[in-house]
């Protein structure tokens, strides 16, 4: 069946939408919301109505539905901000204010049913409708064996990860949420203390502004505790009336510290530094009197967990992680409610991330299990149980038999904090929205390069052309994408999820795209439309790029991260650096490259072996902060886009951001302008889930 009207055609069972002949990326749920709002046209549909057809009863909040529509309106829509299409119907709900024409095609074959299916993150799609095999006897055995069929794949996945796994049953179930915070902007990170009925968050007026420090007292209104000059990472309150918080004194150095502030008088004292590009969590230990953190030396180890004993000063290590690659080291934890265990995320790279329980007595890890990765939130809700949370949903884990359990999958979850009492939650809910500009390098024009609801990264173009790829998660899942010039963009299907991407470059002919995806080198043919990975005795690879008629990127062997080289004509592999290197670029007589320990961006001469200082203090963080193009260096510095002429040794400011920096800049191949990731929406809010004890609702 297919809905028409005006230039757009809506092809339920091809699952597809195009306008103007051009077929557009759609999420599946808002596909499925305007094929339901295509098959009610005309008539008022409330929020409830569509939760209960379109996300089938499941628990999401009202800006579920928002988000979808606003999704819709900004495909369709001439004006997305004046809606002629789908409209809104005060206090009843939304619209769609045109009658389609229906096109009715004949249902495929029983076989084509079996074969033709599209598969979706969260779910399985038939070329035919879901509406159309609900109304047969076929379609209702046809989505109950899916149903079944998909339970038992889920099931048997996380049995084969993790082999103490659990896919039902638990000690909790799911009762009700709410909002705790509506406010406009980002309100994150909770802290309730339940003994006074405070609540402390932090607070981002828009996505440019520095998080700030609140509070809210039962019965009162919040109120902003510290408005300054400092970025606040992590908030929590104490007994004794005082906040402790931990910051970083800007953006780009981030020097990390944590503060302890009276909310009455506003004073602040020092506690400890807690390292450099830190983002720290902060626990209190009320039995020693003691505050837990993170922490590292330098931004190139691994995150450790430290005590700093607030009478004395006293300043002890508590975990020692592995180096592992570019290793996020002990990047959560979670005190146990008697203060005798902590509950320790440790990041294992190409494996599942582990849990440790640290006895804090003994200083010894007494289990050390995998648990789930991308870790948001961690926190104990009973001293035998403990809740994490991901992108996937919410978890538990039983210390005393050691089982992991899959709780709640279809709500997002993100940082993890007690509420009033131990069956009562609070997380934080976001909406991102990062899409990707153009910039003219005279300054006189920035347009959009793309517009997804969702999050666009890392554009990079082609050496021959301004085709451009780029990482989205427009579609639910991450994926890379490309986009022709003067073409719409489509996906470079990969094999399995994405969870990291390195690095992108283009071949000289851009008929190749080069990638290091899950720590692993993949080399994609745009006539092939398939990835094949290369050097597979690597499996730390990072930064990549063409050097000529060679591959050169950036791996850890032994400890150290170095510069190789693949030959593409003999695919054999040689060591470029043995001093370190991180990113690399150039040609065959001399490359540049950042160290993984060392700021710097750094000129090696390969006739001669000479290394020289090429930028001085150029982040170690800053590996995607430059390119190589032609004879010119192009690279952020603070806020300002810059060149440098290699030939003339000359500087100079290409752009000044007056917002936020973005994350990585690319100039085309014609240096007549860059694109940059700008943030158009960021915003969250606390809330409050409550749970029930055994299987009651």
């Amino acid at each position: 069946m297919r809905f028409l009207f005006g230039d757009i055609v809506v092809d339920a069972a091809q699952v597809k939408l195009t306008k103007n002949n051009q077929q557009l990326a759609c999420e599946p749920r808002v596909f499925e919301l305007l094929v339901y709002f295509c098959n009610h046209a005309n008539k008022a549909i409330s929020r409830n109505e569509l939760l209960e057809h379109v996300w089938e009863g499941r628990v999401v909040s009202d800006a579920a539905v928002n988000r979808a529509v606003g999704e819709l309106r900004k495909l369709l829509e001439v004006n997305p901000s004046s809606p002629q299409l789908i409209k809104t119907i005060s206090r009843v709900g939304y619209c769609l204010a045109v009658t389609p024409t229906i096109v009715t095609d004949p249902l495929p074959s029983k076989e084509l049913m079996k074969t033709e299916s599209i598969h979706d993150s969260s779910f399985v799609y038939s070329k035919i409708t879901r509406s159309q095999l609900a109304s047969t006897w076929l379609g209702k055995r046809f989505w109950l064996f899916l149903l079944i069929s998909l339970t038992l794949v889920v099931f048997t996945f996380y049995r084969y990860q993790l082999d103490f796994i659990e896919s039902n049953g638990g000690t909790f179930r799911l009762l009700s949420q709410k909002p705790v915070t509506i406010s406009k902007g980002s309100s994150f990170n909770p802290f309730y203390h339940s003994q006074t009925g405070t609540l402390v968050f932090l607070h981002r007026k828009n996505a440019n502004a520095y998080a700030q420090v609140y509070m809210r007292k039962q019965g009162e209104q919040g109120k902003v505790i510290l408005s300054d000059d400092y970025y606040y990472t992590d908030v929590i309150y104490t007994g004794d009336g005082f906040i402790y918080a931990s910051r970083l004194n800007n953006l780009e150095q981030r020097l990390c510290e944590i503060v302890k502030v009276d909310p009455e008088t506003k004073e602040q004292t020092l506690i400890t530094k807690c390292g450099e590009g830190v983002i720290t969590q902060i626990a209190l230990d009320e039995y020693k009197n003691r505050l837990i953190y993170q922490s590292r030396a330098s931004i190139s180890e691994p995150y450790s967990l430290y005590s700093y004993l607030i009478d004395t000063g006293r300043k002890q290590q508590l975990t020692h992680p592995a180096q592992i690659g570019n290793n996020t080291g002990d990047y959560a934890f979670a005190l146990s409610p008697n203060g005798h265990m902590l509950a320790v995320i440790e990041y294992r790279g190409a494996d599942v991330d582990k849990l440790k329980l640290l006895d804090l007595n003994t200083h010894q890890i007494i289990v050390n299990k995998a648990f789930i990765n991308n870790v948001y939130g961690l926190v104990w809700n009973f001293d035998h149980q403990v809740l994490g949370s991901n992108g996937e949903g919410l978890f538990e884990f039983d210390i005393k038999t050691l089982k992991l359990t899959s709780k709640e999958q279809s709500v997002q979850y993100g940082r993890l904090a007690l509420g009033d009492n131990r069956l009562s939650l609070l997380t934080e809910r976001s909406q991102q929205t990062i899409n990707i500009y153009s910039y003219l390098n005279d300054n006189t024009s920035v347009k959009a390069l793309t517009s997804n609801r969702g999050v666009n990264l890392m554009p990079v173009f082609g050496n021959n052309s301004n085709i451009m790829a780029f990482r989205s998660n427009s579609t639910g899942i991450d994926q890379i994408f490309i986009q022709p010039e003067n073409k719409p963009a489509y996906i470079a299907e990969f094999n399995s999820a994405i969870e990291s991407i390195g690095a992108m470059a283009w071949s000289e002919s851009d008929e190749q795209l080069l990638a290091s995806i899950n720590n692993t080198l993949y080399l994609y043919s745009l006539v092939n439309k398939r990835w094949t990975a290369l050097a597979k005795n690597f499996n730390q690879v990072h930064y990549v790029t063409f050097v000529e008629h060679s591959i050169m990127f950036s791996a850890e062997v032994d400890g150290q991260w170095n510069i190789w080289k693949l030959s593409l004509h003999n695919n054999e592999v040689s060591q470029i650096t043995f001093k370190g290197g991180y990113s690399v670029q150039g040609n065959t007589d001399t490359i540049y490259i950042t160290k993984f320990n060392r700021s710097g961006l750094y000129q090696i001469d390969l006739k001669l072996g000479v290394e020289s200082v090429l930028i001085e203090n150029f982040p170690i963080a800053g590996w995607r902060h430059w390119q190589l193009r032609d004879n010119k260096i192009y690279y952020l510095e603070g806020k300002e886009y810059k060149v440098l002429d290699l030939s003339l040794s000359l500087k100079q400011t290409l752009h000044y951001f007056e917002e936020r920096k973005p994350s990585s800049c690319n100039m085309s191949f014609q240096h007549k302008f860059f694109a940059c990731e700008k943030v158009e929406l960021s915003s969250s809010n606390i809330w409050q889930i409550q749970l029930s004890e055994g299987n009651e609702y």
